[in-house]
C-alpha cells in the first residue's frame, strides 16, 4: 500500500513539473506571454491569387486564437507576428514523353506557395526570428488550376501554418 502511495505522489509531482513548461495543448509560450499581434500578409508574389493574403492571415489568427490562451492586439503586444508571401508558381512535374515525336506532357502540376515570417518576442527576445516557409501541393495537369485552386491554397496555407504554429509556440 505504501509503494502504492509513493507512486501515486510521484506521478503528480512528475505531471505537475512537465504541465509547468508544456501544455496539453502543445504551447510551450512562457506563461508570462498574454497577448499577440498577428499583422496582415500582404502578397508580393508575381503570379497572384487574390484571395491569398487574407486567407492566409486569417488562418493564422485563427490557429492562435483557438491553441493559444493568448489575447490580439494591436497596442504593445508581447510577441508579434507579421510577414508578407514572396512566391505564389505554378509549375509542370511528372513530364512524360508523349513517344510519338510530339510535345512532352505533364502528368501533374504543382502549385507552390512561400512566405516570409519576422517573429519578434518581446518577453524573449532571444526566440525572435525570421524565416521562410514553403510547401506546394500537387494536382492532376487535365484540371484547371481554376477548378482546384482554393482546396489546394488551403492545405497549403495549414501546412505551412503548422510549421509556424511549432516553432514559435511548440519551440520546436
Amino acid at each position: 500500500m505504501k509503494k502504492i502511495l509513493l507512486k501515486i505522489i510521484y506521478s503528480l509531482v512528475i505531471t505537475s513539473l512537465f504541465s509547468s513548461c508544456y501544455t496539453f495543448t502543445g504551447s510551450s509560450l512562457d506563461p508570462s506571454i498574454k497577448t499577440v499581434n498577428i499583422s496582415t500578409f500582404p502578397n508580393y508574389a508575381p503570379l497572384q491569387n487574390i484571395n491569398l493574403s487574407m486567407d492566409f492571415t486569417t488562418a493564422l489568427q485563427v490557429r492562435f486564437v483557438q491553441r493559444t490562451r493568448l489575447l490580439q492586439t494591436t497596442v504593445n503586444p508581447d510577441i508579434s507576428i507579421e510577414g508578407e508571401i514572396t512566391y505564389y508558381s505554378v509549375s509542370p512535374i511528372n513530364v512524360q514523353s508523349s513517344g510519338t515525336g510530339g510535345a512532352d506532357m505533364a502528368s501533374s502540376n504543382r502549385l507552390s506557395i512561400t512566405v516570409k515570417v519576422r517573429y519578434d518576442n518581446q518577453i524573449q527576445p532571444e526566440k525572435s526570428f525570421e524565416k521562410t516557409y514553403s510547401d506546394y501541393e500537387d494536382y492532376d495537369a487535365t484540371q484547371m488550376l481554376s477548378s482546384v485552386e482554393d482546396g489546394l491554397c488551403k492545405n497549403i496555407n495549414q501546412k505551412i501554418i503548422d510549421q509556424i504554429f511549432n516553432d514559435i509556440v511548440a519551440d520546436w
